[in-house]
């Protein structure tokens, strides 16, 4: 095997590589849905791991961050009894996420990287039942970009039912999914009356809760594999042309052979 040779085939094996890390990567993307997670109770500092990516379970503000109270759960929504002492929102047989007690939740991708989040579906966790049809406060959000700027949003939640239930929601984050994080961190809040929105509420504290589900996210390829996948590119046009100029080539000594003869 000749030099050329080795390093073409150094090459080549590069490229295949390149092209299993990107057909591997969708691997990561997709849906959270809590659904290989079994129904459970969370403290602050407790991580629930999904489809690559990891869910910090964070008990503040009034514990501080390494507080470690009850502060999350995941819940089924066909079973009756999942609550008991709030009003579970409504919309939603299957396994989801409730961040109860001002906490709120981190998701960051197992390998660190980055990732986007466009969309999840969401609720108000009632504290009671029986309350009024309105919106008592906001879904939050907090993205941390690889530079350390921070993205916020706040979405209102849905207004509650007759019966003071809050329906599930779809929610598209247009704006919010179109940067790269290397974390974003869910909460909630509650209208203080005055056009503001605060957990915890003054005198209403562990009342600033929520409810998530499909969580849709997108990892983004690291650099090195779109270099590698340029190389493969390249290194398939230029055995392409090469080709195509030994086949002409070919042709032509066939041509001037034939009329020769």
């Amino acid at each position: 095997m000749t030099f050329f040779q080795s390093k073409l085939r150094q090459l080549t094996a590069a490229t295949v590589g390149a092209l299993a890390v990107m057909s591997a990567t969708p691997a990561l993307a997709g849906v959270i849905d809590f659904e290989s997670v079994a129904p459970n109770i969370y403290g602050g500092t407790e991580v629930i791991t999904q489809s690559g990516y990891s869910l910090t379970v964070i008990d503040t503000p009034a514990a501080g961050p390494g507080g470690t109270g009850f502060a999350g759960a995941i819940g089924d929504g066909s079973d009756p009894f999942l609550c008991t002492v709030a009003a579970c929102p409504t919309g939603n047989a299957s396994q989801f996420y409730l961040g109860v007690n001002d906490g709120s939740l981190r998701v960051t991708r197992t390998d660190n990287h980055l990732f986007q989040l466009t969309g999840l579906d969401y609720a108000f966790l009632a504290p009671v039942g029986g309350l009024g049809g309105y919106t008592y406060g906001q879904l939050t959000l907090v993205g941390e970009l690889s530079n350390g700027t921070k993205v916020s949003y706040a979405y209102d939640f849905p207004v509650l039912d007759s019966l003071g239930y809050s329906p599930f929601e779809t929610l598209s984050l247009t704006a919010f999914g179109g940067n790269y994080f290397s974390s974003v961190t869910i909460g909630s809040c509650l209208f203080d009356g005055n056009g503001g929105c605060a957990s915890p509420l003054a005198g209403a504290e562990n009342q600033s809760q929520f409810a998530i589900d499909n969580l849709q996210v997108t990892p983004v390829p690291e650099p090195e594999t779109y270099a590698l996948m340029g190389l493969g590119l390249g290194l398939v046009g230029w055995m392409s042309r090469r080709r195509s100029r030994a086949a002409s080539a070919a042709r032509t000594n066939i041509v001037a052979n034939t009329i020769a003869a």
